[in-house]
């Protein structure tokens, strides 16, 4: 399987590294991002969990049903990613942990005891989380410097986006876990396990398995169906690159100039002869609730006329967005 996307290191910082992202980031909104701190023991570990939890008993899982804060257990069917062309909700099941406070990695809402009453889960969970907000301000703060972001009176033009992502306070970033259970059927119909969409915040990080494929996207570029494959890692000991994408809120903030590209999960021919399930670990990436959806300031975003931010004068929140993404997906009245 060929690769569409950049895989970029970011291991050591060289004045090219932002220039890179950004590259990638408005041409395909997706690129493979290797020089992470993520060991392959870190992500082994994370991947088992998810499978052990997944296999607990389903009146357990449902103890923890996901609600309008977007947090809990989704089962089987729950969501619908393209609710416009599918009737049916998606073949899978999900744990979304929100409401988080990166300072601790923590969520102030319940959480399976399974996983808060064993020190070993609970520490990975928390661990994991704190390390993927960093590494997405990381990747927020090189796109600003290629985006050549303006100084505002309180903030560095390379911290704008930092800035409405404090730690501290409410926003809708999601870590989720993600169980595609296998099927043998080639009817086209029943292959795609997550509709097409586009993610609901600034960015999204993925950690996917060899052998387990199965991400599509919709290139910007080549104006057809890609498909993601596995690429293992480069350096010694560390976890494969993570599959970084941009979403609705990057894109809307940037005018369109960045690419919230459209993708979906469907399995290849391989997967659906042989049956394997599909495990994935994401981290959505909100700014907090009350982040404006303005134009960045920036002269490169400035030239774009209609479109994204650059085009309304009343602007709505990132909550404000968040929830009218997730009443269309699960259903909810808003």
């Amino acid at each position: 399987m060929s690769n569409p996307l950049k895989v970029i290191n970011i291991s050591q910082s060289t004045p090219t590294i932002a220039k890179e992202l950004l590259d990638a980031a408005t041409s395909q909104g997706f690129l493979f991002l290797e020089g992470h701190d993520f060991t392959q023991k870190e992500v082994d570990q994370l991947f088992d969990l998810s499978k052990d939890f997944f296999n607990l008993p389903t009146d357990y899982k449902l103890k923890y049903p996901v609600d309008s804060s977007n947090h809990g257990y989704a089962q089987m069917g729950k969501e619908n990613l393209n609710p416009s062309d599918q009737k049916q909700g998606d073949p899978k099941e999900a744990l979304n942990i929100t409401s988080l406070n990166f300072e601790t990695g923590t969520s102030s809402l319940v959480v399976p005891d399974w996983i808060t009453d064993d020190k070993d889960r609970d520490a990975l969970v928390s661990n994991t989380i704190q390390k993927l907000y960093q590494l997405s301000l990381q990747i927020l703060q090189y796109l600003a410097i290629a985006l050549e972001i303006e100084n505002t009176e309180n903030t560095k033009g390379e911290d704008w986006f930092a800035s409405r992502y404090k730690p501290d306070l409410s926003s809708g970033s999601t870590f989720r876990f993600l169980h595609y259970p296998g099927q043998k059927s080639l009817n086209p119909e029943s292959v795609i396990r997550a509709g097409a969409h586009t993610d609901y915040g600034s960015m999204t990080l993925l950690f996917q398995k060899e052998n387990q494929e199965g991400l599509e996207i919709y290139s910007p570029v080549s104006k057809k169906w890609e498909q993601v494959p596995f690429v293992p890692s480069t350096i010694d000991g560390m976890a494969p690159p993570i599959v970084v994408n941009v979403g609705d809120l990057l894109s809307y903030w940037t005018a369109g100039l960045l690419k919230s590209t459209i993708h979906r999960v469907k399995f290849p021919k391989k997967v659906q002869e042989t049956g394997q399930d599909r495990y994935s670990i994401v981290f959505f990436s909100h700014p907090n609730d009350d982040a404006l959806l303005e134009p960045v300031p920036s002269e490169v975003i400035r030239k774009i006329e209609g479109r994204g931010a650059n085009k309304d004068t009343n602007y709505i929140t990132a909550k404000e967005h968040l929830q009218k993404r997730l009443s269309a997906t699960y259903g909810w009245k808003q």
